[in-house]
């Protein structure tokens, strides 16, 4: 007797629990947004970093770990990379010669807008067939869950749950 290999996997899904189903999604949404961005020469975690600058030029390094709920060596890793690869340049503040601030360069203000693009196009694929009231009520559920994990960090610069209901 042959095992229909398709529906045993559904049959198995359906018995996953909800972590294991959020972590398997979550890893698809990554992977599928590293792939794009690979095709803008950014890593992943650049991405956000690069949005986060271009929502607000200048901003300090130690504000945008905040913003980020990163580590700010975290932050000093990544904008020091951006930094050689051309897309941002380190100041030092006006006011105070310990702080550095963030600006992009032409070619970094250049590339926002294929980032965001690149992540809206992920979330796209992901919401596939989704109304805009699932849509809706699944953002609301996953920030139930962040909230119940203690992970209730700001929303990630550049996602715009606004623009998204209106699809």
């Amino acid at each position: 007797m042959k095992s229909d290999r398709g529906s045993m996997a559904s049959k198995k899904t359906g018995k996953r629990s909800v972590t294991t189903q959020l972590s398997l999604a979550a890893r698809g949404a990554r992977t599928a947004l590293s792939q794009r961005l690979a095709l803008l020469d950014v890593y992943p975690g650049q991405d956000a970093v690069l949005l986060a600058i271009g929502e607000e030029d200048g901003i300090s390094l130690r504000d945008l770990a905040e913003r980020l709920s990163v580590r700010p060596p975290t932050i000093t890793k990544t904008v020091t990379r951006l930094a050689a690869q051309g897309l941002v340049e380190k100041r030092l503040s006006n006011s105070d010669g310990r702080q550095n601030h963030a600006h992009l360069t032409e070619r970094g203000a250049a590339l926002v807008d294929a980032v965001g693009k690149s992540r809206k196009r992920v979330e796209r694929d992901a919401l596939k067939g989704f109304s805009n009231k699932e849509r809706k009520t699944l953002r609301k559920l996953l920030e139930r869950v962040t909230a119940n994990l203690g992970n209730a960090a700001p929303a990630p610069a550049g996602s715009s749950s606004a623009a998204e209901d209106d699809d």
